[in-house]
């Protein structure tokens, strides 16, 4: 067979890419480990369709960058201050602790002290990709389990982003003082890019994103993107960083943007192919005669791997003070091995640290773990209780183990939780009807959990935490926002879904209300319009204007306001 040229090669790894992720899919497998599968198919070491996967390796490297390009839009300073003893402490404790159990077991099985380094670092982190998917399918982001894993997998995330910066320094030919001038130089280096990326996010990225908005081309502004994302890439890969420092540092300066979410959807399908691309890659240079010749050996590890980190994160959650049940499915939500751990294990190989037939039995030793941890994540309820069962403890009820009730249906939703919230939550409890609270204040959110709330963190303006919540099922959805406009947006999304749940809006301000009735909201609230309406009233009743007329004339200016069209703004 005549070897193909590039495109073709390409055009090739596409088209079995597709078919293994369509494949995996409908067996609910990771799409990532179907990546791997085509790879390792395509490669030298099985139908040799790809002779050269280093030829991919510039195209795939992009993939890593556009991810922490993604990943930098999510850390926000306000979601990092909420989690920080969580994604700090247990995040800290937990990454150092199977680091140095790994790193000392790798050694003692015959790798260089740098290869075991990289290793021990690729095993120690979890798969973010694996764990979200899981969590959103199952509805069970607003649990105590799912918080602590979330946040222990945002400081991995953070973790990562330092090993990919050590892997040109640690794979650099220095040894002694020059390999530690080197790591200083290299420090240095990036605390004045990450000064500098800072200043250019704050001062000059919101000023080019404003006059890109203002040409209302969806074509100039996804490439923008695109050309920040690459240049602050080049940047860092010109000064001797991993270029997916650059991507990460930008995205951060672009999560408080005004244009974020438009700017990771415009990435998104980049990312994803690119990134696809990336683990295809990686699944070409695993060598498959390991599987054949060691697959015992790669069993047992793997069982030994879910199970070290499991024992590992499930001690110190609960050393932390959470509750045994919460220790034991976070231990299950975390044991697996991680898409960053295969990036970091790949590019060690490119350059040179990680030997090739140690960093195949690794990447197939992480997939393993990969394709168990959506089964193990599913029954992570059952295997808690029969643990909790098996060595004497009690079975906790999910009010004691999550210290959350997620009611399933005939609740009622209260989303934001400040001072009205609070009190229609009192009255609905006094009334013995169940809520569920939705707020992103954390120290509010505190406070009310002290005092016994039934209130989870989150956007009430997201689908997804709304769909946590069974919203679908409830009895009652009252729903705050800050404008007309995202108020519309998200009665929209979720009338779109099918949900017919009775929903009263309450907004800060008030406009074409009649829109916000058209797309789906039962009553509308203006609340500015309301205050002002009571106080009006309050102040005629002083004055001792006749009661009726005060009721005419305020139900006058109430319909002058609202319109003719919005006499559902009101119940009753």
């Amino acid at each position: 067979m005549p070897e193909l040229d590039f495109f073709e090669q390409l055009l090739l790894i596409l088209a079995v890419s597709l078919v293994a992720a369509m494949l995996f899919r409908r067996l609910q497998l990771s799409t990532i480990v179907a990546y791997i599968a085509a790879g390792c198919l395509l490669g030298p070491h099985a139908a040799n369709l790809v002779h050269n996967p280093d030829d991919f390796g510039l195209i795939a490297e992009f993939g890593v960058a556009f991810l922490l390009f993604s990943l930098g839009l999510e850390f926000s300073v306000a979601r990092m201050t909420s989690l920080r003893f969580v994604v700090f402490g247990l995040g800290g404790i937990q990454v150092l602790v199977c680091m140095s159990l790994f790193a000392l077991a790798v050694y003692l099985w015959g790798v260089a002290p740098e290869a075991a380094i990289m290793i021990a670092g690729a095993l120690a982190l979890s798969s973010t990709a694996i764990v979200t998917r899981e969590l959103e399918r199952l509805r069970q982001f607003n649990t105590r389990y799912a918080q602590v894993s979330i946040g222990v997998l945002l400081f991995q995330d953070l973790i990562a982003v330092v090993f990919l910066i050590l892997v040109p320094v640690i794979g650099a030919d220095a040894g002694g003082a020059d390999y530690a001038g080197l790591l200083a130089l290299t420090l240095c280096k990036g605390l004045v890019f990450f000064a500098a990326l800072m200043a250019i996010g704050k001062w000059l990225l919101p000023y080019v994103y404003h006059e890109v908005a203002q040409s209302r081309s969806e074509e100039i502004f996804v490439l923008s993107t695109l050309v920040i994302a690459l240049l602050a890439a080049w940047v860092t890969h010109w000064l001797g960083l991993s270029m997916a420092l650059g991507s990460f540092i930008i995205g951060m300066m672009l999560s408080e943007s005004m244009f974020k979410h438009q700017i990771n959807n415009d990435i998104r399908p980049f990312k994803d192919i690119l990134l696809g691309l990336f683990f295809v890659t990686v699944g070409m240079n695993i060598d498959l005669s390991l599987l054949l010749e060691f697959w015992f050996r790669l069993l047992y590890m793997t069982i030994g791997l879910l199970g070290i980190k499991f024992l590992v994160i499930a001690a110190i959650v609960r050393l932390c003070g959470d509750d045994a049940m919460t220790a034991l499915r976070s231990g299950i939500a975390l044991s697996q091995a991680g898409e960053f751990g295969l990036a970091l294990i790949t590019l060690a190989y490119i350059n040179g640290i990680v030997p090739l037939d140690q960093g195949s039995f690794i990447i197939l030793l992480a997939v393993s773990s990969m394709l168990a941890s959506p089964l193990l994540l599913r029954h992570s309820a059952a295997i808690s209780a029969f643990f909790l069962a098996r060595f004497g403890g009690e079975r906790e009820s999910a009010a004691d183990s999550g210290k959350i009730v997620l009611h399933e249906s005939g609740h009622v939703i209260v989303g934001g939780f400040g001072r009205v919230g609070q009190t229609v939550a009192a009255l609905l409890a006094s009334n013995n009807i169940p809520y569920i609270g939705i707020d992103q204040n954390a120290e509010l959110l505190r406070e009310c959990r002290q005092r016994g709330d039934n209130v989870v963190y989150g956007d009430c303006t997201r689908l997804d935490i709304l769909d946590s919540c069974h919203i679908a099922d409830a009895r009652l959805a009252v729903l705050t926002f800050k404008s007309v406009e995202l108020a519309r947006a998200s009665i929209a999304r979720i009338r779109a879904r099918g949900v017919k749940v009775p929903i009263i809006v309450r907004c800060s301000e008030h406009g074409d209300l009649e829109e916000l009735i058209s797309v789906g909201a039962d009553w509308v609230i203006p609340e500015m319009l309301e205050a002002s309406l009571l106080i009006a009233t309050q102040v005629l009743s002083i004055l001792e204007v006749d009661a009726t007329l005060i009721d005419e004339q305020i139900n006058k200016a109430r319909k002058s306001r609202l319109g003719k069209e919005t006499r559902r703004a009101l119940p009753g």
